[in-house]
């Protein structure tokens, strides 16, 4: 049995719904956040929402809005913005990802030709001619 097959095997053993990875992924999300937040009482709140997104719909997780208000004591304004803001965190390092597999973070060699600069000879021709004054 390969690794694969055992990390897909293991990683289907959860059950999780898409719904549920991405709320999971959100709650993630929102404790890497917290951690560097300055502002401790956010801080305290966005990793108490993001601990609880990461079991939500697990067997002693929250399975609705209701039951996470009262597990995290956070009202449900707060919880929707706190969603909101870890989507779209998670939507900027998706683009960044995908940027980054186009061509690289630059944006400047958004085509396939990696050879389309000039050599070195070319380079240093073009130097020495310049230096003669040519």
């Amino acid at each position: 049995m390969k690794m694969n097959d055992i990390l897909n095997e293991v990683n289907d053993n959860f059950g999780l719904s898409p719904e549920q990875r991405k709320l999971a992924n959100m709650g993630r999300t929102l404790m890497n956040q917290a951690a560097t937040t300055k502002d401790d009482n956010l801080s305290n709140v966005m990793s108490k929402v993001g601990n609880e997104l990461t079991n939500f719909g697990a067997l002693f997780g929250a399975s609705n809005l209701q039951e996470l208000v009262k597990r995290t004591g956070v009202s449900a304004e707060v919880i929707k913005k706190l969603m909101a803001y870890a989507d779209k965190i998670g939507d900027t390092h998706m683009d960044l990802k995908k940027d980054h597999a186009d061509s690289g973070l630059d944006d400047k060699d958004n085509d396939d030709d990696d050879f389309n600069e000039p050599s070195d000879a070319d380079i240093d021709r073009d130097a020495t001619a310049f230096a003669k004054g040519n």
